[in-house]
């Protein structure tokens, strides 16, 4: 199977949002509250990732199959609260994707962009909980950073999360 990792467009928004939306309902069915699951929609992740893609606020890449279906998406840039920090903020596949190596795809286009960027360390918050999530982060050389627990609040539920990161000083000059 040939994964394309390009650019994503506007026009993409609708795509990314489905990736978006059926991956968290499969990935987080069993770790965060109902609510938080119940709260995501096409249409909200849909005018999100429009907003972001028109704003160009952030690097957003997408992976197409062979059938010209986005079927994975990351995005990526400078960290939300430190300086000179680059981030992971989203990777996502399509549930009938997870495992088939498209993350690993994205990630390392990403990582390549953040390195272009001269991001010397790039971090991604995972929820606590989500142990694939963090075997995948572990996998591709991130490391969990020590004491990072925290906890944030989302569609008011209270959620826990750690800190991963990467250092191209370390790993894979």
């Amino acid at each position: 199977m040939t994964i394309r990792i390009i650019q994503a467009k506007v026009e993409d928004a609708a795509d990314i949002a489905n990736v978006h939306v059926s991956s968290w309902h499969a990935a987080y069915e069993k770790i965060v509250p109902a609510a938080v699951l119940a709260a995501q929609s096409v249409e909200k992740q849909e005018a999100f990732w429009r907003d972001a893609l028109n704003k160009k606020s952030c690097g957003i890449l997408v992976a197409v199959a062979p059938t010209n279906e986005i079927v994975g998406f990351v995005s990526f840039g400078p960290c939300r609260n430190r300086n000179a920090i680059g981030e992971i903020y989203a990777i996502y596949a399509r549930p009938d994707y997870f495992r088939t190596g498209i993350g690993r795809l994205l990630w390392e286009v990403a990582r390549q962009h953040l390195q272009d960027a001269k991001f010397h360390k790039i971090i991604a918050l995972v929820i606590i909980n989500n142990h694939a999530a963090r075997s995948f982060y572990e996998h591709v050389g991130f490391s969990l950073v020590p004491n990072s627990a925290s906890t944030f609040t989302w569609e008011g539920e209270v959620l826990d999360d750690v800190c991963y990161e990467f250092r191209f000083d370390t790993r894979n000059k």
